[in-house]
């Protein structure tokens, strides 16, 4: 605990001063069952010239973290890889940082792949899925961030700190021959990114095979664009370009089967 404290100051000392922005994200890879164990990949997109991450998320009940592995990840290039798991209060933050050494080195390259594995043992055999969300942390504190070198004619003159995205995730451990990672239920998600210029992706969970139809709609109740199709057992994804629309909020509503379900986003040019 003391040792990844340490981190946490020395990466609040890194970041200032520093400019908000937003264009990195988190997701999870797909997960591996195996009898009682469940090994999930956190995957990360970054910029070009990324220095430092601090990662804290939180997991469902009904799992306990065992061990949070870098091997064979994106993440061995970082000199400073620590993770400090709290299965009390089902948390665990993950900290890496490239450059400790005195020698120099270059910061890591723009991408995307997995930076670290996850890997759970269901204690609760009535569990069905593993949830798992970032989650603002206290003493010490932690907030999902990416943090960048700023550079200027080549050379660095001070550091840049980007809000980390990571939306609320649901990785089912279905035994159905489609994966592990089939959704137990239906789940309209948040669209990213939001607010949004020109496009956004709006994404559907789909537990079995079906129809669906998705609508957007204006403030003033009138339908913009309509997507329509059949969706596989898991996430359908839709793209929404909305460069001939004007600035404002809008709506968008699904209709699978039985399921029906409406969220709200922004389009600020």
């Amino acid at each position: 605990m003391k040792r990844f404290s340490v981190l946490t100051v020395f990466i609040a000392l890194l970041v200032l001063p520093s400019m908000l922005f937003a264009a990195s994200k988190m997701a999870v890879g797909e997960a591996t069952v195996s009898n009682s164990t469940v090994t999930i990949p956190v995957n990360v997109t970054n910029q070009e010239g990324l220095m430092a991450m601090d990662i804290p998320l939180k997991f469902s009940d009904g799992v306990t973290l065992k061990e949070v592995t870098f091997d064979n990840t994106r993440s061995e290039y970082f000199d400073l890889k620590v993770a400090d798991i709290d299965n009390e209060n089902h948390t665990v933050a993950i900290g890496l940082i490239t450059q400790i050494a005195a020698s120099s080195r270059p910061d890591l390259a723009g991408g995307e792949g997995a930076i670290a594995n996850l890997v759970f043992e269901v204690t609760d055999p009535n569990v069905t899925a593993i949830n798992l969300e970032s989650v603002s942390m206290s003493k010490p504190d932690h907030d999902l961030m990416f943090i960048y070198h700023d550079y200027k004619d080549g050379n660095v003159v001070g550091q840049e700190v980007e809000q980390g995205r990571f939306e609320p995730v649901t990785v089912a451990l279905s035994t159905s021959p489609n994966g592990p990672n089939v959704p137990t239920q239906f789940a309209l998600n948040q669209n990213y990114p939001n607010p949004f210029n020109p496009s956004t992706v709006i994404s559907l969970d789909i537990p079995t095979p079906t129809n669906y139809k998705m609508e957007i709609y204006n403030v003033l109740g009138q339908v913009v664009k309509t997507f329509t199709g059949f969706g596989e057992a898991g996430r359908v994804e839709v793209t929404w370009d909305a460069s001939n629309n004007s600035s404002g909020v809008y709506f968008y509503r699904v209709t699978a089967g039985d399921f029906t379900a409406t969220r709200k986003m922004m389009l600020l040019k």
